[in-house]
């Protein structure tokens, strides 16, 4: 992670001996500044995998970052992943709804 959290909650939790262990080697060869840092990353892979199944897979993902890549005016820039997420997750829950009724 090059930047930092902006905004942050302290949480305590407790995680299987094999992904500190991962995690604290990840840091100690300096892929992370730190244990905070390696377990933020962590959780933003699995908010990535959890956008990407929102979206019908891999392609519809990629096609959605094109899509905000190629328009300047979709406003995105830098944002928090997590409220970007949350957001996207919204979106496609009320697409899916929309479907629902319409079926």
């Amino acid at each position: 992670m090059n930047r930092p959290v902006r905004s942050a909650s302290m949480v305590s939790v407790n995680l299987p001996a094999s992904a500190v262990e991962d995690l604290t080697t990840r840091v100690a060869s300096g892929e992370f500044a730190s244990l905070d840092e390696a377990v933020t990353a962590a959780l933003l892979e699995l908010e990535h995998f959890r956008a990407v199944e929102l979206l019908g897979g891999e392609a519809a993902f990629r096609t959605l970052v094109e899509e905000i890549q190629a328009d300047p005016a979709t406003g995105v820039g830098e944002v928090d992943a997590f409220e970007f997420l949350h957001a996207l997750k919204a979106r496609y829950e009320d697409m899916a709804d929309a479907q629902d009724d319409r079926a």
